[in-house]
């Protein structure tokens, strides 16, 4: 029998995670959401960051919720010897904590070898992406190294977690064929996300966009999964369709001025908006869109597509390569990615004019066990099963 009901008497259970990035990208904001859903006299989140990370944008958050961010990861770039101790070392010196929980978006395991080789009792394995981009270009010796490294990880991939978990099919198909995994929902504030006309109207008003405007939304990082270049082609046929249309780009990245030298080229500046890429008002701007398009190449599982869908809007996602468990309403429809931008406009197009009068559909999605806090509250009982041996210790 597990002696850890709740934690201890007077210390909860303490789990490291890994594997958020500085910004506010998608894995960001589930685990932060999922962190603020905890029953924290029982579960505390901290976190492990690279040693030379900058300020996390949501660490004025960790700390003031009770969590701690400690900057002690190293790359065999930066320091072979520190990357295969310094998450044994930490381990060692931080006996409180219970257990590691690994975000990632591409095949990688070393912190969890590292805590199995001190005996730590939890490690999950949790998988949010189904692809990778190949930078190879086509030498051959990064490629041969790659597939030697990649054997490697997969073998540890097999042998070290104590647990998988997965945000989709294809991301534990991905990630760690073959074996038996948890599906941990992504997901969001379904009354945060929820269609308001009263937010809409002062949302569109802040924005300048008159009442006869369509405006198209996209979220996300401006990198090549995202697919944005491709989103600018689309959206120019469809402003050939409707004149009377704005595209909504809620992200940032390195490919930001290719993505403006393609509006350039196309000569529609003008109907074209950048919102930034740190923005805490996702949720309203949802309000403000008419419809919502992501043309991904690949996805975990894509929470955006979720947050659409719960503020009402009608949504187009790349068919095969994004998990069909995103289409939780009729609001959502696949294209082929083998279509041509002229074809995804007209199915926007369709879309948009087939779908009937905007409404709340946060009840759909907290029937289908997408509302953040019932995920967390799964996680935690997780969390509490599984902490540790008979005695609790490791």
């Amino acid at each position: 029998m597990n002696t850890y009901d709740g934690g201890s008497p007077d210390e909860p259970i303490r789990i490291a995670h890994w594997g958020l990035l500085a910004g506010r990208g998608g894995v960001e904001v589930l685990v932060m959401g999922l962190y603020s859903h905890m029953d924290r006299s029982k579960i505390q989140f901290d976190f492990l960051a690279e040693h030379d990370a900058p300020r996390m944008a949501f660490e004025d958050d960790i700390e003031r919720m009770g969590g701690r961010v400690f900057r002690i990861m190293y790359s065999r770039h930066d320091s072979p010897t520190k990357a295969g101790t310094c998450v044994k070392d930490f381990l060692n010196d931080h006996p409180e904590i219970r257990g590691i929980h690994v975000h990632t978006n591409f095949p990688y395991i070393e912190p969890i070898k590292q805590a199995a080789q001190v005996g730590l009792p939890l490690r999950i394995l949790h998988s949010h992406n189904a692809g990778v981009q190949n930078d190879d270009q086509g030498n051959a010796l990064h490629k041969l190294i790659r597939k030697v490294r990649d054997t490697q990880i997969r073998h540890d991939i097999g042998r070290y977690p104590t647990h998988y978990f997965a945000c989709s099919s294809l991301a534990a198909e991905y990630m760690f064929p073959g074996k038996p995994y948890t599906w941990i929902h992504n997901g969001i504030e379904t009354d945060r996300f929820a269609y308001s006309q009263q937010v809409r109207d002062r949302v569109r008003a802040e924005l300048g966009l008159d009442d006869d405007v369509t405006a198209i939304g996209f979220c996300g990082r401006l990198r090549p999964q995202k697919n944005p270049v491709f989103l600018i082609d689309v959206f120019q046929r469809y402003l050939a369709l409707n004149p009377k249309s704005v595209l909504l780009i809620i992200g940032d990245g390195e490919l930001r001025s290719e993505v403006e030298q393609r509006i350039a080229q196309y000569g529609i500046a003008d109907h074209v908006r950048f919102l930034g890429g740190e923005r805490s008002d996702v949720n309203e701007l949802y309000q403000a869109m008419d419809a919502f398009v992501l043309p991904s190449i690949f996805e975990g599982f894509g929470i955006v597509y979720l947050e659409a869908q719960c503020a009402g809007l009608p949504c187009l996602a790349s068919a095969d390569v994004v998990p069909r468990e995103v289409k939780v309403t009729d609001l959502l429809d696949f294209v082929s990615l083998r279509q041509d931008p002229d074809h995804w406009a007209h199915a926007l197009d369709d879309r948009i004019r087939s779908t009937g009068e905007r409404r709340d559909r946060s009840t759909e999605l907290r029937d289908a066990g997408f509302d953040l806090a019932g995920v967390a509250g799964e996680l935690q009982r997780f969390y509490l099963d599984h902490v540790g041996g008979e005695d609790g210790t490791r």
